[in-house]
């Protein structure tokens, strides 16, 4: 069996797009659910490890190096890049099928069950592939500061996966609507985007899961910004329950995005000068 597997076919539909005219980030990471879920299964260990996914401690980092916009065909496939004695590693590649270019890469870290057998661990490690992607950084620490409150909502029932917790996806969409109100908060608004034909395009999320959240939760968002450059930004999301534990975390960085052109463009100064007072100190 070749080491990296087809593990998902689709398209871009009108409506998973976005105000910058292009896939939503959330909807990727719907596709990336299903990836690994057909990828277990394809190599013959959903018994061992299909419970699983999605319910324990995991990291994502994903980098876009171009986008999808509607009507767009791609594919995705995936291969086992690594394993040690707690985290099994995955790796994804979305290739837009009409050129066969890789466009984005996903490294994904899923906490291995205690229970694994060794037979179970030599056949994966038997899979492993050398990681073809971008270089993954470890983890930054998580910065104490939370920020400002971005987002204030409940889990809702359409919005479970498989084990009854908020789905990867609905996390994303979530920090998504947070990321919005940061920029509204700063200038950036809905109206200021249509006006100036302006948007804000991610090139990297660094996304981490630390305990489900389940149906009905409170869940908060807060936002803080950790970097402005001339067309990039990078800001840190953090979800918490009404109990205050940490749901999740998520580190995004992207560039102001001229809609027509398709390419970064400088923040006006004003911009700039309202995120100034609000960068994390390091």
């Amino acid at each position: 069996m070749t080491k990296w597997i087809e593990t998902y076919r689709g398209v871009v539909s009108a409506w998973e797009c976005d105000i910058v005219e292009h896939f939503t980030i959330a909807y990727y990471f719907e596709k990336f659910s299903d990836a690994t879920r057909n990828f277990v299964e394809l190599i013959g260990e959903s018994e061992a490890l299909g419970p699983q996914v999605g319910t324990g401690p995991s990291r994502l980092v994903t980098t876009f190096q171009a986008e999808l916009r509607a009507g767009a065909a791609f594919h995705m496939t995936s291969a086992v890049t690594g394993i040690d004695e707690t985290t099994l590693r995955i790796g994804h590649q979305v290739v837009d099928t009409t050129s066969g270019k890789t466009i984005t890469w996903l490294a994904e870290s899923l906490a291995l069950p205690s229970a694994i057998t060794p037979a179970t661990r030599q056949r994966l490690a038997a899979l492993v592939v050398e990681w073809p992607g971008p270089e993954v950084a470890p983890p930054a620490p998580l910065p104490k500061a939370k920020g400002e409150l971005t987002g204030r909502d409940r889990v809702k029932p359409w919005e479970l996966d498989e084990r009854g917790h908020l789905s990867l996806s609905d996390h994303v969409h979530r920090f998504s609507a947070a990321g919005m109100h940061f920029l509204t908060s700063v200038g950036m608004t809905g109206g200021y985007m249509h006006a100036n034909r302006r948007g804000f395009s991610t090139f990297l999320l660094d996304v981490e899961l630390i305990s489900p959240a389940r149906l009905d939760e409170r869940i908060d968002m807060h936002t803080a910004v950790a970097q402005i450059g001339n067309t990039s930004m990078r800001y840190v999301h953090r979800m918490t329950g009404a109990d205050g534990r940490d749901i999740a975390t998520m580190v995004q960085a992207g560039v102001q995005l001229d809609l027509d052109a398709r390419r970064p463009t400088p923040f006006p100064a004003e911009i700039r000068e309202r995120v100034a007072p609000l960068l994390l100190k390091t």
